[in-house]
């Protein structure tokens, strides 16, 4: 999850980063050939642009990720009957017990 979550906080700042300026996304489309030099709607400044399409997938996809991470812990300390969060915080957690998931 810590992985998932990194790579999408990345993709998304740098999709931003990229649409910040417009000089930066032709520059890396050149460079790394990734998105089609011409547009047929290139005129049209309704339309919205692939980079802001992937940049708001991304950060939706943050949002869902954040949701699943926060359900799991959710989940874990019910399961394990143990405060997830405050050991987060503290350091802290509970000795095992014989009744614990192994």
């Amino acid at each position: 999850m810590v992985v998932a979550l990194l790579v999408t906080l990345s993709g998304t700042a740098f999709t931003g980063w990229l649409m910040e300026e417009p000089g930066r996304a032709e520059t890396a489309a050149r460079q790394l050939q990734l998105v089609a030099p011409a547009f047929a709607d290139d005129d049209d400044d309704e339309a919205e642009s692939p980079l802001k399409e992937v940049h708001e997938t991304l950060a939706n996809a943050m949002l869902l990720l954040i949701a699943l991470h926060l359900g799991g812990v959710a989940l874990a300390s019910f399961r394990h009957r143990e405060n997830l969060v405050r050991a987060m915080v503290t350091g802290r957690k509970r000795p095992a017990s014989r009744g614990d998931i192994a």
